[in-house]
């Protein structure tokens, strides 16, 4: 008898543990490509861009508007109206990134930071009114992509089991999180990138113009934003006006936690802090999730102020 209890605890805890684990790379993996976008664009300007989390919300916003109009207009299935709304939203992000550095963050950079933080505060205000505008108020619920779910783990207690969209979701968020850091590290932009982080003087006398790169950045870095809500459409189902505001703020946390100067360091933020929410969620519960997981992470500025990237050279 006390043999049957223990052997059913255990498969229990193995199957509910592993349920986290699966939860924990989803939302890590979502911060982790936010989080990245924040070090691309602080890499480069030295500066914060409050405006990120307004440009997730934009991108989930053009998803679901465009899906609702192709899913009206034409007879594709759900699932390929996301993507080509998803593909969509991302490139209308990424242009409206490049539009703005020219217009709106071109003539504050080289000033004070209140300058770039009252800039883009004011830029993310405008795009959170844009989307209350266009869309109302109220949330706005995507149809369920899927109903399907894949036990991996079955168990009397607790069965471990996840979806299609979860799975995908997921491995898209950690593949372009993954991606972006690959592309900084590999391709000859990402040379350039560094290049004009480190001595953007030096950088012009060997032919490099710092305006052009940045525009570049802040373009990539928007486009990565704008997947980004495309992803929180898709795995949450919901799409607001204010939601990109609580998590761009966890995103730049994130990215500050890893070390803000380095696209992968950034990362790490965001898997921590996926991985933190999900075992305070799972162990007491989610009405205290976001005083108990600052207050962690706040904890882990006194002892490491610099973040968790260590100091080298370059950024990357």
């Amino acid at each position: 008898m006390v043999s049957a209890v223990v052997s059913g605890l255990s498969s229990f805890s193995l199957a509910y543990a592993l349920q986290q684990a699966v939860n924990a790379v989803v939302s890590g993996s979502f911060y982790g490509l936010l989080a990245s976008s924040y070090a691309l664009v602080y890499g480069i300007t030295s500066r914060i861009n409050f405006a990120f989390g307004a440009i997730t919300s934009l991108g989930a916003a053009i998803t679901f508007n465009v899906v609702i109009a192709i899913a009206s207009a034409t007879g594709v299935s759900p699932v390929t109206a996301v993507v080509l709304a998803g593909l969509y939203a991302i490139v209308a992000c990424g242009l409206f990134g490049a539009v703005s550095e020219r217009i709106v963050v071109r003539p504050v950079v080289g000033r004070t930071n209140l300058a770039m933080l009252v800039t883009t505060i004011s830029l993310a205000i405008a795009l959170q009114e844009f989307i209350r505008l266009a869309n109302g108020s109220t949330d706005r619920w995507l149809p369920p992509l899927s109903t399907l779910s894949f036990v991996l783990l079955p168990s009397p207690d607790f069965t471990l089991a996840v979806g299609p969209v979860q799975v995908l979701g997921g491995l898209a968020a950690l593949g372009g999180a993954l991606g972006l850091v690959a592309f900084i590290r590999r391709h000859p932009f990402g040379r350039m990138w560094r290049a004009c982080a480190d001595d953007p003087v030096a950088a012009a006398l060997c032919g490099i113009s710092a305006d052009d790169v940045r525009t570049a950045t802040f373009a990539i870095a928007s486009a990565a934003a704008g997947f980004a809500g495309a992803l929180m459409l898709v795995l949450y189902g919901n799409v607001d006006f204010h939601t990109g505001l609580t998590i761009g703020l966890k995103a730049l946390l994130a990215a500050i936690v890893g070390g803000i100067g380095s696209v992968g360091w950034a990362l790490v933020g965001g898997l921590l802090l996926g991985g933190l929410e999900t075992t305070w969620s799972s162990l007491f519960g989610a009405e205290w999730r976001d005083v108990a997981v600052f207050g962690m992470l706040v904890g882990l500025f006194v002892l490491r102020p610099s973040g968790l990237a260590p100091d080298r050279g370059g950024q990357a």
